[in-house]
């Protein structure tokens, strides 16, 4: 009996030593050699949606700057501080590493999956580039030239060139377009694993013609004419019809799934670094806007704002809403319907399409109201006071201070249309540092010695100064 026993491990030896190869055994089955573009894709979604959501001092810190919040104790960021900080280093490992990365990745699988049909193929491509798009537009409105054209080709070039930023945008116009047009054939794509629309084409054709419409209307007072053909096409074409076609991250109840706010306040106990802004809760209160319950909350007598810059007490002031901060499922937003009315708005009075700016300005607000647990009943009456009403005389000052205040918790965009539209009047930090707030944020630290040649000639390309207050090229007012 021993020796059968010991032959059949012989032979077992023999068979194993045939047909499998040794080193085999090296292989990491928790670590794979490659990676399924749909889990690529996903992964590029939530870190897209995480960033455009969260508030900390390494990355969006712009909650802060729009003047919606305030800080208490460590309040370096809101008296513009943040060389130690270094926030665009955060949002560039974010974009370029954790996203545009990932995206690259993706397209080389799909492009070497034979079980996937034309169609689908393409579809999948294409909104792969509309988050590319998106990526880029988002470096370029916070610093201005950046790598673009040789920006991924890690293995061939670790020293990148800046592309000029108008020429950057240029070309994602062209690529969105592009993106359009394989859209409209109509199809499948990701399915459940885009996180942002199940997959939905026809969701994701307008989502490509509203980021074409936001593309054109950053232009508008750079280059009129590509401004107007760019919002034209994009309108005609179909941009977001209700709040059913937003781009939303609907988050989950535990870490790291859950909302980036939640994980902030709650789970790194940072309850007590912020408070409700005094620029924010001042206008507000002086409009009866229905929303202040849902942005700030009641734990002081009324609402009190923060001085911004200054060293506010906790207790003393205002809250970030509970609903916003303490609520790991509160969805984040990628682009939404009401800021698609509130560009379609602007762009009727500046003559880029037809149509009537009030009804496209009306229909802004009382999504933002509605999103917010109002009803539309309040949001006429919002509407029907005269400081809100809408006056084509006054549509830019009216446009700008109300869509700030809808994309109260998007804090980039709402610091980028602020300086786009010079509106609502932000204001100046005299507390400490007696500054107006700045125009964009400086390039990562250690591009200075990383790739230095590259960044002294984007330098030199935006005005001479890698500072907080060279606006970007659209930046013309």
């Amino acid at each position: 009996m021993k020796k059968l026993l010991i032959l059949g491990v012989l032979i077992g030896l023999t068979v194993t030593s045939c047909t499998k190869d040794i080193t085999d055994n090296n292989v990491d089955p928790k670590s794979p050699a490659s990676v399924p573009a749909a889990t690529l894709f996903s992964n590029a979604e939530k870190n897209l949606g995480d960033l455009m959501t969260e508030m900390s001092t390494g990355r969006n810190l712009l909650k802060i700057w729009s003047q919606h919040w305030a800080q208490t104790t460590y309040n370096d960021e809101s008296n513009y501080d943040i060389i130690g900080r270094d926030p665009s280093e955060g949002f560039w490992v974010r974009l370029y590493t954790n996203v545009l990365q990932d995206l690259k990745s993706a397209r080389e699988a799909i492009a070497a999956d034979e079980f996937l049909t034309d169609q689908t193929r393409a579809n999948q491509l294409a909104i792969i580039d509309i988050i590319e798009v998106y990526s880029y537009q988002t470096l370029v409105d916070l610093n201005g030239d950046v790598p673009y054209t040789e920006a991924l080709d890690v293995t061939e070039n670790l020293n990148p060139v800046y592309d000029d930023a108008s020429t950057i945008y240029a070309d994602l116009i062209s690529r969105i377009s592009g993106d359009v047009t394989t859209l409209a054939q109509g199809g499948s794509s990701f399915g459940s694993a885009d996180i942002y629309y199940g997959g939905d084409v026809a969701k994701w054709a307008k989502f490509a013609n509203s980021l074409k419409l936001r593309l054109g209307m950053r232009l508008a007072d750079v280059n009129e004419s590509l401004a107007s053909t760019t919002v034209s096409e994009a309108f005609a074409a179909g941009v977001m019809q209700s709040a059913d076609d937003s781009a939303i991250i609907f988050f989950e109840s535990a870490s790291p799934n859950d909302n980036p706010l939640h994980d902030l306040f709650v789970l790194q106990n940072r309850l007590g670094d912020y408070v409700a802004g005094k620029t924010s809760v001042d206008y507000l209160l002086s409009v009866n806007d229905p929303r202040i319950d849902d942005f700030f909350d009641e734990n002081v007598d009324g609402y009190v704002g923060g001085i911004i810059g200054a060293d506010n007490s906790y207790p003393n002031f205002s809250h970030i809403a509970p609903e916003l901060t303490q609520d790991p499922t509160a969805p984040g937003a990628i682009l939404e319907y009401f800021e698609v009315q509130f560009f379609l708005a602007e762009a009727v009075e500046r003559g880029f399409i037809t149509g009537d700016a009030k009804m496209y300005y009306d229909a802004a607000v009382t999504a933002s109201i509605v999103k917010y647990n109002g009803t539309a009943a309040e949001a006429a009456t919002y509407l029907a006071q005269p400081e809100v009403a809408y006056d084509s005389a006054n549509w830019e000052e009216l446009i700008g201070v109300q869509k700030w205040v809808s994309l109260f918790n998007n804090g980039f965009e709402a610091w980028t249309e602020e300086r786009r539209l010079d509106h609502p009047d932000f204001l100046v930090n005299s507390d400490k540092t007696d500054l107006t707030v700045p125009t964009r944020i400086f390039y990562p630290l250690n591009e200075t010695a990383l790739n230095k040649a590259n960044y002294d000639a984007a330098v030199q390309n935006i005005g001479g100064s890698d500072d907080l207050f060279s606006p970007i090229f659209w930046d013309v007012n």
